[in-house]
């Protein structure tokens, strides 16, 4: 990896952790004319793109086959997400071993075989709840190795002064697709499910014909996959050093957890991630649908229009977050790790307020607010982690980020769903915000997370003088 610019504001002269220089507007928009890039670029959001159909879809469809039930709905869920905490440690290694490259080609072609079938068992009425914990099971394992590739990719393809203006690329044109592909997608599914949307009682729809509204869905969601793999294998990566084969499977993972461990900031806010998600991931997964299902009648939409539209709020707050991010606006290296708490503490006062606010246009407006949120931040933390470590260890250091995500995620779904049908679906947004806020405030009043700006061996130097000064250990002086 390149070496870190060198700070002037750096007391000790050791380089800080954050993303190269800013870059002007132009310069940033000028890698859409490599076409290398371009064709990666593309590729990323085909694949994208038919995610919005199958993340409408599935909980879609587990609802009507269950008849509404919120804990069948989470339990699907975090089946899916068990073999991904199982493996997804294992995916890191294997893609510092061998390629992430290789790795998302596979992963998207065993994707599409997936959704395919679920398409055809569908579509044809077929579908029981057995296939669909099967699908749940397959895809939850393929995505342990699909996930962390795709976040290490970006590096191989682009040089370390272009990455904040890749990874705002990418992100904008991600959320550009949720900002009105969701709307588009809800309401193409609510046709083909036979919803008269303009009459009356347009929300009333056939069961049998739903199902097979979620089978072209599933299957327009497979032949992205292919299309994306075929435009990824006209893209040329750089090869990166591979680890040393000697060295086992377990040994290579303890050295992803040993390289966290050893990087505080970094370390801290993993942590902070694993509790945020707990409390947020389930609403993704179960909340929104949930909501969109009980709440057919109040704004009188079929489920598929209601989640497309909070998607598509999304969406558009996470564009505008996104651009800020990537081409606007970054913070400085001592209020980096404060930003993002601060941010934290915005997005548990919108969960709050989802429990307190029922009418749609309130509703729309604060999954906008959310999305702007998760857009300026997500950027920043991509970008970060690209740049902080090694490539030698980017895979494993994103499993063992995406494993404490995704080591959550099972056990978020499963609160959420179950939650929903014992207490209410306001109480998990009440409970959820609550929360989020306290966590927001113990990580800004954390030392570690308020050196995320800096670079670890700044962060080391800081922690070492702290320690020093409480007499826990001898100064170097």
């Amino acid at each position: 990896m390149n070496a870190p610019v060198q700070s002037p504001s750096d007391p000790v002269g050791l380089p800080t952790g954050g993303a190269p220089e800013n870059r002007s507007l132009g310069q940033r928009l000028a890698l859409l004319k490599d076409k290398n890039f371009l064709t990666y670029w593309i590729s990323g959001n085909i694949s994208w793109f038919g995610d919005l159909f199958a993340m409408i879809a599935m909980p879609l469809l587990i609802i009507n086959m269950t008849d509404n039930d919120a804990s069948a709905l989470g339990t699907v869920m975090a089946v899916s997400g068990i073999p991904r905490v199982v493996f997804i440690l294992m995916g890191g290694v294997l893609i510092d071993r061998f390629s992430a490259y290789k790795m998302v080609m596979l992963a998207r072609i065993l994707m599409a075989v997936t959704q395919l079938s679920l398409a055809v068992v569908a579509m044809l009425g077929m579908v029981e709840m057995w296939m669909v914990y099967v699908v749940a099971t397959v895809g939850g394992t393929v995505g342990a190795f699909l996930f962390p590739a795709q976040m290490t990719l970006m590096p191989s393809v682009l040089e370390e002064d272009d990455l904040p203006s890749g990874n705002a690329l990418n992100t904008t044109a991600q959320q550009a697709l949720q900002s009105f592909a969701p709307m588009v997608v809800g309401f193409l599914i609510a046709f083909l499910s036979g919803y008269d949307i303009m009459a009356a009682e347009g929300h009333q729809g056939d069961p049998a014909q739903e199902l097979v509204a979620y089978g072209y869905a599933f299957l327009i969601n497979a032949g992205t996959f292919v299309i994306s793999a075929f435009m990824l294998s006209r893209v040329v990566v750089r090869p990166s050093e591979p680890v040393e084969q000697h060295e086992d499977m377990l040994s290579s993972i303890l050295t992803g957890f040993q390289a966290v461990w050893q990087d505080a900031p970094l370390r801290a806010f993993i942590i902070y991630i694993a509790l945020s998600q707990l409390f947020m991931m389930g609403n993704i997964m179960v909340g929104q649908p949930m909501m969109a299902t009980l709440r057919v009648d109040m704004y009188d939409l079929p489920a598929a229009a209601i989640v497309g539209l909070f998607g598509a709020c999304s969406g558009v707050g996470a564009v505008i977050g996104s651009l800020v991010a990537g081409f606007f606006a970054r913070p400085s290296d001592a209020f980096y790790g404060p930003m993002m708490m601060l941010i934290a503490a915005f997005r548990g006062a919108t969960m709050l307020a989802l429990g307190y606010f029922t009418d749609l246009i309130s509703v729309l407006v604060l999954y906008g607010c959310f999305g702007l949120f998760m857009g300026y931040t997500s950027v920043f933390f991509m970008t970060w982690m690209q740049t902080r470590v090694d490539i030698s260890l980017l895979g494993r250091m994103m499993s063992v980020m995406m494993f404490a995500m995704m080591g959550v995620a099972p056990i978020s779904a499963a609160m959420w769903g179950w939650g929903i049908d014992a207490g209410g679906l306001e109480s998990l947004y009440y409970i959820s915000g609550i929360v989020m806020m306290m966590v927001a405030i113990g990580g800004m009043l954390s030392p570690s997370i308020r050196l995320m700006g800096y670079s670890p061996a700044y962060a080391r130097h800081v922690r070492h003088e702290r320690l020093a000064a409480k007499g826990k250990i001898k100064h170097p002086g």
